[in-house]
């Protein structure tokens, strides 16, 4: 996976991202198995927001 210099923070992140509203109805088996296949990929970068329904709480416990 191509990374990119993410702004001043010497972070590498991937070229592609992954949107964490796809994660908000799903469960957490569902959304785990997702974000592993993710890291997998070499996907670093996901955009999460309070909006994103339970994004946030698949996320956090992965």
């Amino acid at each position: 996976m191509e990374r990119r210099k993410f702004g001043r923070t010497g972070h590498q992140s991937s070229a592609v991202l992954f949107g964490g509203a796809a994660l908000g109805p799903v469960d957490q088996s569902t959304a785990d198995k997702v974000l592993d296949l993710l890291l997998e990929y070499g996907v670093n970068h996901i955009d999460t927001a309070a909006s994103y329904g339970d994004s946030e709480l698949r996320i956090g416990p992965w």
